[in-house]
C-alpha cells in the first residue's frame, strides 16, 4: 500500500526539511498545482469528476490519459452524485439519476483505454438531502457491482452519513463493497458552522476508525487497498485555515508507520 497526502505548502516545507516520509502526492488535476508538486515527489491524481450531472459526457479523456501517463495514478476516481433540485422520495427520480449513473460511467469506461473506475461515495447531511441515493449503501453497492467497477472509501464521508442516517459507522461501512476496495481516505471531522465537515486534523475518533480499518486489512477481511491518502491540508480559500505544518509534522509520521507495519506482501 502506498502512502499518500494532500498537497499543501506545508507539506512541501516538511519534504523540503526531510521530516516526513510519504509515497505520493495527492493533487487536484490541476495543471498548475502539478507543476507545483512534481519536483518533491511522486504524484497520484484525484480528478473531480461527478456522474450524475452528465458532465463526464463531455470530459477530456484525452487530458485524463495524458495525467495518467505522466504521474502514479493507477486508477480514475469519480463520485456518484445528484444535482441539488433532486427528490430522493420520487420513485422516477431515482430511476432516473440511477441510469444516468451508469451511463455516465460506462461511458467512462469505454474511453478509459482499460483504466481502472472507481467510484467514490460523498457524505450524506441534513443539508445535503439530495445526496441521499448516493450516499445509500445498498443503492451505492448495487451500482458498483452493475459497472464492474473498484470501491474508493472516505472513512470521513463514511461517518457524516452513518451519523444523518442515525446508524452506527462500522455497520455501515461494512455494508459498502469491500472486495472492491482499491483505496482509502482518511481525515478528521468536526461540527462546523452546525454540520459535520472533513478535512481536519485527526482526533481521538478519527485515530479509533483508522485503526479499526487497518485490522479489517491486516485480516483480510477487507480487500487490500492501493493506496491509503491523508486528505489534511491544501490551498486556496477551502483549505488555508485548516492547514497547519504542525498537524502534519505531527501525525504523518505516526501515518506512515502505522500503515508500514500492517502492509501486506
Amino acid at each position: 500500500m502506498k502512502f499518500a497526502v494532500n498537497y499543501s505548502n506545508s507539506l512541501v516545507r516538511l519534504l523540503k526539511e526531510e521530516n516526513v516520509n510519504i509515497d505520493l502526492i495527492k493533487c487536484p488535476d490541476w495543471d498548475g498545482m502539478l507543476t507545483e508538486a512534481r519536483p518533491y515527489g511522486k504524484i497520484t491524481i484525484h480528478f473531480d469528476l461527478e456522474v450524475g450531472l452528465g458532465n463526464t459526457l463531455k470530459a477530456d479523456f484525452s487530458r485524463i490519459q495524458k495525467l495518467l501517463e505522466t504521474t502514479e495514478t493507477v486508477h480514475v476516481n469519480t463520485h456518484l452524485y445528484t444535482p441539488p433540485y433532486f427528490d430522493p422520495n420520487n420513485h422516477y427520480e431515482v430511476e432516473k439519476i440511477n441510469l444516468l449513473w451508469r451511463n455516465e460511467i460506462q461511458h467512462m469506461i469505454k474511453h478509459l483505454n482499460g483504466t481502472i473506475v472507481a467510484l467514490e461515495h460523498l457524505p450524506y447531511t441534513h443539508t445535503s438531502k439530495h445526496l441521499l441515493p448516493a450516499a445509500d449503501p445498498e443503492m451505492f453497492s448495487q451500482v458498483v457491482k452493475d459497472t464492474n467497477c473498484m470501491f474508493l472509501l472516505d472513512l470521513a464521508h463514511a461517518r457524516i452519513s452513518a451519523d444523518s442516517f442515525g446508524i452506527d459507522v462500522k455497520t455501515y461501512i461494512q455494508s459498502l463493497p469491500l472486495d472492491r476496495l482499491v483505496e482509502v481516505h482518511i481525515t478528521g471531522i468536526k461540527t462546523h458552522s452546525g454540520i459535520l465537515t472533513d478535512h481536519f486534523e485527526l482526533n481521538n475518533d478519527d485515530w479509533d476508525i483508522f485503526r479499526w480499518a487497518l485490522d479489517e486489512i491486516e485480516t483480510r477481511r477487507w480487500r487490500k487497498p492501493e493506496i491509503i491518502a491523508f486528505e489534511y491540508g491544501g490551498v486556496g480559500q477551502t483549505f488555508f485555515w485548516r492547514t497547519e505544518y504542525d498537524v502534519l509534522k505531527d501525525q504523518v509520521p505516526i501515518l506512515y508507520e502505522m500503515i508500514r507495519r500492517i502492509d501486506l506482501p
